[in-house]
């Protein structure tokens, strides 16, 4: 081979060489992944394992960037830029304000311990699939649930009549501003209260609440632990939030990209019950440390509690979930 043919055969080569680069830079995707936790909490944690999960699946065409602690916005707002296409992924919790059937992912006693809590929230799940349907039509693509334990009540007063669910509790108990929330409560013969939950540490201590439902033992070990005396192991809810996509997004992704995502997310949304599992064990006994008395339900009590919230208070709430959804969900306990 001639010197001007060697040449000219290098020069095309680089070429070729360059147009693949510039090819494969363009298939390069690079997508922001919004949390409301702080960076040292489990669950954003699991965030960053899962984008370099994603990164590595794909050889580097997906970067994933984990924006924890709220960065891009409460998650009210978050949720509303996954729908605008603004925001491309979020591990948040679910707000209800534009479709009320998506509270159902708090109902309580769906699941009473963590064996059936990985069928109910498992893929192809009723509950899987009502998320992933009301969701889709929202414009956002729903990927996996994130686990982080079971609900109980942190209390400053002893309630009365535990072994009776429907029983007079003597407590005025503060619950989020949901029927979810407040309806199981009432049946279970508590008074109720809504407080801010930034304003809860304050309530708890000047005696304006009681105690209050909505967080599981971590929550109540790391924030609550000087101001309550009680935490009762109900299993009353799944603390649970959910990893999304905009579907804006996701419909552009490569069929191979997709999958990538959704398989990691899934991975991962298995990887926390484990977690939560655990943190619930492993805080029940720090609380105890404490000097919070730990009360445990027995089964016969879990039992009970959960057949009065599924007969009494799920038919209550059709307003706000369908009574399509109630029937449905029931199905699984008759």
């Amino acid at each position: 081979m001639g010197a001007k043919r060697l040449c000219l055969f290098l020069v095309g080569i680089c070429i070729v060489s360059f147009m693949f680069a510039g090819a494969a830079q363009a298939e390069k995707v690079k997508l922001r992944l919004a949390g409301q936790y702080a960076p040292e909490h489990t669950t954003t944690v699991l965030m960053k394992e899962f984008a370099q999960i994603v990164k590595d699946r794909s050889n580097g065409e997906i970067e994933i960037r984990v924006y924890p602690a709220s960065q891009l916005g409460d998650y009210t707002q978050i949720f509303e830029e996954l729908r605008r296409g603004t925001i491309d992924m979020a591990t948040i919790s679910i707000p209800s304000q534009f479709d009320t059937r998506l509270e159902a992912v708090y109902l309580h006693y769906l699941a009473m311990n963590y064996e059936e809590a990985r069928r109910i929230y498992a893929p192809g799940s009723k509950m899987f699939k009502l998320i992933e349907d009301v969701n889709d039509g929202l414009g956002i693509k729903f990927l996996a649930f994130n686990i982080e334990g079971f609900g109980g009540f942190g209390t400053t007063k002893m309630p009365d009549n535990l072994d009776d669910p429907a029983g007079r509790k003597n407590l005025l108990m503060r619950v989020p501003l949901m029927a979810v929330f407040q309806i199981p409560c009432d049946d279970e013969g508590f008074q109720t209260i809504s407080v801010p939950f930034a304003e809860l540490y304050t309530a708890l201590q000047t005696g304006i609440a009681d105690g209050w439902s909505g967080g599981p033992a971590m929550v109540n070990y790391v924030q609550f632990r000087d101001v309550i005396k009680y935490f009762i192991a109900c299993n009353n809810f799944m603390e649970s939030n959910s990893y999304m996509m905009s579907k804006q997004v996701w419909d552009k992704l490569s069929p191979e990209h997709q999958k990538i995502i959704q398989d990691a997310a899934l991975e991962i949304s298995a990887k926390s019950f484990d977690l939560a599992e655990s943190d619930d064990a492993e805080y029940l006994v720090k609380l105890e440390q404490a000097g919070v008395k730990v009360i445990k339900f027995s089964p016969e009590q879990l039992e009970a509690w959960a057949a009065l919230c599924r007969k009494v208070s799920w038919p209550k709430m059709e307003e706000r979930l369908t009574k399509p959804v109630i029937d449905d969900l029931l199905k699984d306990y008759q």
